[in-house]
């Protein structure tokens, strides 16, 4: 039986084995927390997830007519709270350059009310490009900064009106649940709206907060801990010697599903005490977790020639990438070749699961689909050592010469 020479999942959570568990002991504090807190030049508004906030920005903007310009990928969350909100002609498509790391073409629409982006693999898209086209509509930019780039700043550029953070179990910084977003205090009326309907939602209950996080638990152990990941890959080959139908790619696929770490519906809730007492314990604590990630993908990059590093990670600009998420572009139709020759060499991998593009047609949206059908998730460089970073990247060169790519 060969012996698997990566003990690393497709993800990773940037806390602790201890820090983990006290998150428990937060469902016994009697504090009481504000849900926003009033900064100089913005608002920072507290709420049950990334996607609650979104949506309570959306809420403030509802209206029959509304036009908004937009990237063509969003979590899955984000895209359907976008169509439920506007009429699919509504809905105007901002191009990605060819390496899906900046703006190419802005739609030429006559009124745009909202711009919604959504940053990418662990950096910041340059939004500068949007200055004449937000001054020409007087349009606000709404920014999905989840996978963005360092939370040193609060906006990734000065154009950006609002932007949106999470703080889920695989994210930074990291609570477990909850997430924020900042406002320009410029646009009181949005403030006192957000916070009404954050403030007057049904409040989460004890009792699913304590479930949200028991059922964090497995996970813990599936993505961050090594003897765990090795102990289960040698139960899983005994198992699949006797049964072919058992599959790490499909156990993968099927525990990503099923555990995603967030709520894809009812969602709309006021955080409880227990789980803003995380939340204000951990704001601050993204440092290591970037400086972590920054480390370790440079170790991943630097072993690949500027060619294959191009080919697979063309979105890489040399800045820090800032996400447990390891994505490599594969053309989409060596995606199932890809995925059965990682299996065969024992490496986890999972096909796209975050990003999703809209259900009506647009301009351009077959070249969109074929670069989102041919991301491919690798195991996260953060929990994997030097050695085994190498092989991964070995792994592809030899898939790239077995292909004559």
């Amino acid at each position: 039986m060969a012996q698997h020479s990566i003990k690393a999942a497709p993800d990773y959570l940037p806390i602790g084995f201890f820090s983990f568990f006290r998150h428990f002991f937060d469902l016994f504090t009697i504090k009481t927390f504000d849900l926003w807190i009033e900064n100089k030049d913005y608002t920072m508004q507290l709420g049950f997830s990334c996607r609650a906030l979104f949506e309570a920005c959306m809420c403030h903007y509802n209206r029959k007519d509304l036009v908004v310009a937009t990237t063509p990928l969003h979590h899955t969350s984000f895209r359907n709270i976008l169509e439920r909100f506007v009429k699919p002609e509504n809905i105007h498509i901002i191009e990605f350059n060819k390496d899906y790391n900046g703006i190419a073409k802005i739609p030429d629409i006559n009124r745009c009310d909202l711009i919604v982006i959504t940053h990418l693999f662990g950096q910041d898209l340059d939004l500068s490009v949007l200055s004449d086209f937000k001054k020409k509509h007087n349009c606000i930019i709404i920014e999905d900064r989840v996978q963005g780039g360092t939370l040193d700043k609060k906006f990734s550029n000065e154009v950006v009106d609002i932007s949106i953070y999470s703080m889920g179990m695989d994210k930074k910084p990291i609570a477990l649940g909850g997430g924020f977003m900042f406002i320009r205090n410029k646009y009181q009326e949005l403030i006192e709206d957000v916070k009404r309907t954050v403030e007057t939602s049904p409040t989460e209950k004890l009792r699913k907060r304590f479930g949200d996080l028991l059922k964090k638990v497995p996970t813990y152990f599936f993505y961050n801990s090594r003897l765990f990941i090795a102990f289960f890959f040698d139960i899983f080959d005994i198992v699949g010697f006797f049964n072919n139908n058992v599959s790490l790619l499909k156990f993968t696929k099927s525990y990503r599903t099923k555990n995603p770490g967030f709520n894809h519906y009812n969602y709309m809730l006021k955080p409880s005490n227990a789980l803003l007492k995380s939340m204000y314990k951990n704001l601050d604590n993204y440092k290591k977790m970037e400086a972590l990630y920054t480390r370790k993908y440079r170790i991943f990059y630097d072993s690949f020639s500027p060619k294959l590093l191009h080919k697979f990670f063309p979105w890489n600009r040399g800045d820090p990438v800032l996400t447990p998420y390891n994505t490599i572009l594969m053309e989409d139709s060596l995606v199932d070749q890809f995925l059965e020759f990682l299996t065969e060499n024992k490496i986890p991998c999972i096909t796209n699961p975050t990003y999703k593009m809209f259900n009506h047609s647009y301009e351009g949206d077959q070249k969109h689909k074929k670069f989102n059908d041919g991301i491919v998730y690798l195991p996260s460089p953060a929990i994997m050592k030097q050695k085994e970073i190498k092989f991964l990247a070995e792994k592809i060169e030899e898939f790239y010469r077995i292909q004559n790519l």
